[in-house]
């Protein structure tokens, strides 16, 4: 029963190492379309978000493949109440924040729906992050 957990844990390690290399691979050709068509502040935003991404794949995958090695599950309860209290927290926030772009939204010059979307989830994805830190390090 251990070995198959710890094999399916494995698994799961392998997804998400590829679907990180993917993003990583997607934000550089995103960057480099955008360098080739001359717009720079593009290019910069592509390549800046790859490489914080690859950080992040980089630390989970070390942290993720050493707790393997040692026998550990992936998940423990306390990793589950830490996500499960992060993911409700930065939705509840991310609520007001939706709120606050659409009424912003004269202010605020937006070239079309697609950006205000973007940035909204690039918000919600910045509010579970710090969130998830914040409980993280909390004693819970």
């Amino acid at each position: 029963m251990k070995q198959e957990k710890r094999m399916r844990d494995k698994i799961k390690l392998t997804i998400l190492t590829i679907i990180s290399l993917a993003i990583i691979i997607t934000g550089a050709l995103f960057s480099y379309q955008s360098f080739k068509n001359r717009e720079v502040t593009r290019g910069i935003l592509g390549a800046s978000i790859a490489v914080i991404i690859m950080t992040f794949a980089i630390i989970a995958f070390k942290r993720s493949n050493r707790d393997l090695k040692r026998r550990f599950p992936l998940k423990d309860e306390r990793s589950k109440k830490v996500m499960e209290k992060a993911s409700s927290l930065s939705f509840y926030i991310s609520l007001y924040v939706l709120l606050l772009i659409g009424f912003l939204s004269d202010l605020i010059p937006f070239r079309n729906i697609s950006q205000a979307t973007a940035v909204a989830i690039g918000c919600m994805a910045l509010l579970f992050l710090i969130t998830w830190l914040y409980y993280n390090k909390k004693e819970i």
